[in-house]
């Protein structure tokens, strides 16, 4: 799918979702004139109506990603994990999460898109963490000569080997908590625009990426 159909079908199924979920806010202030049955089926169509108000979000920023110019300069990989936890601070801050990284290397890439990327592997950790405050590290692994390997792992609620192999691919989720599942195919998208890639590694206790980028 292109970025333009992607917009335009956003576009086209914005209006009647949020409608819906109008409709069952307006309903909600008449609960009291509503059976018990009732209730329940007006909270899931609100509930339903929220959830898919998600999923096109995430099709959106697919979109977006999607329709990028690819702009290469070269600058410290750092830039671009910081510009993504200034963007996630308040969220962050809220889960009480610690975000911890050696030196990162300099590369040639789209310093918007690689900052995009980081910004989506920290809100996936923050989405899935564990009962613990979040703890995410990033390093950088040996490789061979001409890739760098980032490494970023979280404690999370752990990953599966199923998982793994299913979890890049579009509305597809590891578990049944909120987002729309796109957050990991957007960061494949980037990868692969870059002549690199990312792959999850199966774990009891958080989730693993390595992230391979041409040197």
């Amino acid at each position: 799918m292109d970025a333009e159909f992607l917009h335009a079908l956003i576009h086209d199924l914005k209006g009647p979702v949020s409608r819906i979920r109008i409709l069952g806010e307006l309903l909600t202030r008449q609960t009291a004139s509503l059976d018990a049955e009732s209730q329940l089926l007006v909270k899931h169509m609100e509930t339903s109506a929220i959830a898919a108000q998600s999923v096109l979000e995430g099709l959106r920023r697919y979109a977006d990603a999607v329709g990028w110019e690819f702009r290469p300069q070269k600058f410290d990989l750092t830039l671009a994990l910081t510009a993504a936890m200034a963007r996630l601070d308040a969220r962050l801050t809220s889960n009480g999460a610690t975000v911890t990284y050696g030196d990162l290397p300099e590369i040639c890439a789209d310093m918007g898109q690689m900052a995009t990327l980081f910004e989506e592997l920290l809100a996936n950790a923050l989405r899935f963490r564990s009962p613990d405050a979040p703890v995410v590290e990033i390093a950088v692994m040996p490789a061979e000569s001409n890739f760098w390997l980032i490494c970023v792992t979280d404690n999370g609620i752990g990953l599966s080997d199923s998982d793994a192999q299913r979890i890049f691919r579009p509305l597809a989720k590891a578990s049944d908590r909120s987002g729309a599942g796109m957050g990991l195919t957007i960061c494949s998208r980037i990868a692969t625009l870059h002549g690199g890639e990312i792959r999850a590694i199966p774990r009891l206790r958080g989730a693993e990426f390595h992230l391979r980028l041409p040197r």
